[in-house]
């Protein structure tokens, strides 16, 4: 079974050779597309599985599908 998340839940995803860690800002079941540090990035959401835009504490966002990420 997948996790589910929702908006205001700290996650985390592989990032290098660490982890990224944020919070979760807005949930997509289309295909989505934002720019982010002046580059289109696109994920193919659907309702099983949502994208999801999170923002670092640093104030940086990326766009992430639920495949990628887990609770912190």
């Amino acid at each position: 079974m997948s996790q589910r998340f929702h908006i205001g839940d700290s996650v985390k995803w592989k990032w290098g050779t660490g982890w990224g860690e944020g919070q979760i800002r807005e949930r997509f079941t289309e295909r989505v597309t934002r720019q982010i540090n002046g580059a289109d990035i696109t994920r193919n959401a659907t309702n099983d599985e949502p994208a999801y835009l999170i923002e670092q504490a640093d104030g940086g966002r990326v766009l992430k599908s639920q495949s990628e990420i887990k609770h912190d």
